[in-house]
């Protein structure tokens, strides 16, 4: 306040500093804008908060912790085994929320565009980390993480997991570690805002598990997404699942959505499945939700052409 009096500063002025001293966000080299913070939180992200103390002190970026106080970062809740409910749950109220993720406009007719629910693998560092929100480790794949309690309760605790990673041999009790990670995202159609997508479940595998077990899970996702207050009503539904070449997710989309034939009777049935718009040749299953199931083109391609170049189908 004396410095800026000092400075001869306008009654205005004066004002708007009080109130950025009140809100945290008043700094003495000037007042910062989102794309500051923003600026501020991927230099520490990506380069660590030492760096982003030189800036501070050099460039005069936010600091740690004005970033900290004015930057809202969503947590995603990482599954130790298979993914419960709760943990799906907890995942949408912190990326789904309207501060967070803003919801779509809604159409001329009223409604609300859909989205794409995606699969993917990601290479994983073999090794586990610490978990505080659960107090338990992470990192073990979760075909067999129900070989080990992995609860943090004492030191010998730690031991038991130890144990079952490197020394036991009997298969119901070793447990190894996850080599990749299943990341189930979802993302939107028809929009040119916000088009990023959102992670919802992330969890690691030794690339053992089957499309079966898969989508008894991915049903789970599609029902607690249909019900959650920041879901389907808010967000729009799922239109289809998509997902790689990889052959346990190929299965577990086909058992999601090749159940249902599609009602020619129904809004979807009058555009594909009349006599006037007939689908020849095309699949017309979906799920009983009435969600398609898609892939990337190119997957389809390199799947052709392994199969092409095998010496089985080459002319002799």
């Amino acid at each position: 306040m004396a410095a800026a009096l000092r400075r001869g500063i306008s009654a205005r002025g004066l004002v708007l500093r009080l109130e950025q001293a009140i809100e945290g966000v008043y700094s003495p080299r000037g007042g910062y804008n989102q794309k500051d913070y923003d600026l501020a939180f991927l230099v520490q992200a990506i380069a660590g908060p030492q760096l982003l103390y030189s800036l501070n002190k050099s460039h005069g970026f936010a600091s740690t912790m004005t970033v900290q106080r004015c930057t809202q970062i969503p947590s995603l809740l990482p599954s130790i085994g298979i993914p419960s409910a709760e943990e799906m749950r907890k995942n949408m109220t912190s990326f789904l929320e309207p501060s967070v993720k803003p919801p779509p406009p809604q159409s001329p007719s009223g409604k609300i565009p859909g989205n794409i629910l995606m699969f993917d693998g990601v290479a994983l560092e073999s090794k586990c980390r610490y978990c505080s929100r659960r107090n338990s480790a992470v990192g073990v794949c979760r075909e067999h993480s129900k070989n080990v309690d992995l609860k943090i309760t004492s030191f010998k605790a730690i031991e038991k997991i130890c144990v079952a990673l490197f020394e036991e041999t009997e298969p119901d009790k070793k447990v190894c570690f996850g080599s990749n990670a299943t990341v189930v995202a979802m993302a939107p159609y028809a929009r040119s805002d916000h088009y990023w997508p959102v992670p919802l479940v992330v969890l690691p595998s030794d690339k053992t598990e089957k499309g079966e077990w898969m989508a008894l899970w991915i049903r789970t996702l599609i029902d607690e997404y249909g019900i959650h207050i920041y879901g389907k009503t808010m967000h729009g539904p799922f239109f289809t699942i998509g997902s790689d070449g990889n052959s346990s997710f190929r299965k577990a989309r086909h058992i999601l959505c090749m159940t249902d034939e599609i009602d020619p009777n129904s809004e979807l049935g009058r555009t594909t499945c009349s006599v006037e718009h007939p689908l020849v040749g095309m699949n017309i299953f979906t799920s009983c939700k009435g969600i398609t199931g898609t892939c990337n083109p190119k997957h389809v391609f390199k799947r052709k052409n392994v199969l092409v170049d095998l010496p089985t189908s080459k002319p002799q």
